[in-house]
């Protein structure tokens, strides 16, 4: 039955077409080139494209949160999920 409150207590799970990564947070930044992501746009995902090209997030004093890369003041904003070898399962598990 649409419109009911369950319905919007289920998380969206986002992905990327090219690699095994999954996240649910709506402000995390997946850069399609490295394959890193990052807790924001404004923040380390910037931060990590020097010159048109990415930099590793540790090299411009990024750390790494529960599968994102955040700066300073920043909060990892969950977990990321990896998807499984096998098509259709998905395992919880910390990306490094």
């Amino acid at each position: 039955m649409a419109g009911r409150d369950v319905d919007y207590d289920r998380p969206t799970l986002l992905s990327c077409g090219r690699c095994d990564v999954r996240w649910t947070a709506l402000t995390a930044a997946h850069c399609a080139n490295c394959h890193e992501t990052f807790a924001g746009v404004n923040t380390g995902f910037d931060a990590h494209r020097v010159d048109s090209q990415c930099v590793p997030p540790d090299q411009v004093g990024l750390r790494l949160d529960g599968g994102y890369w955040i700066g300073g003041g920043e909060r990892s904003p969950g977990r990321i999920l990896r998807a499984s070898t096998r098509p259709g399962i998905l395992r919880q598990g910390l990306v490094s």
